[in-house]
């Protein structure tokens, strides 16, 4: 069995990764059906310009990791950095933090991203990527 390249490793390497959007409220039919359209990496959710709750947002990862591809969920603004280890809890597998104009907003970012050492994620979250 070939071993299976993540997000992650595409990313690093350099290999050209491409996204398709859903909505989060769609069925793994419907996502079968997106995803049937061509070869893609990752599904992407916008929560910027689009309602969406936790709920919803376990559920579809949980549908898109049972079709084997992994999440990259796009937060509301780039003063909810915070809030990014809560968000990675829910299932995504990436967070895209939109309109990024400061270096802080990126060093808070990576804080909520990462655990300790790296980090300050706190541990948890049944839902979890990975």
């Amino acid at each position: 069995m070939a071993a299976v390249t993540s997000l992650k490793q595409r990313i690093r390497r350099g290999d050209v990764t491409i996204g398709v959007s859903a909505p989060l409220d769609s069925d793994r039919g419907r996502l079968e059906d997106i995803l049937g359209k061509d070869t893609y990496h990752f599904l992407t959710l916008d929560s910027q310009h689009t309602a969406y709750n936790e709920e919803k947002l376990v559920a579809f990862c949980g549908l898109a990791g049972d079709l084997g591809m992994p999440v990259q969920f796009r937060i509301k603004n780039t003063r909810n950095a915070y809030l990014i280890g809560n968000v990675l809890d829910l299932g995504p597998a990436a967070i895209e933090v939109p309109l990024v104009e400061d270096e802080s907003v990126v060093d808070e970012a990576l804080a909520a991203f990462y655990y300790p050492q790296v980090g300050k994620r706190s541990w948890g979250g049944a839902a979890r990527y990975g």
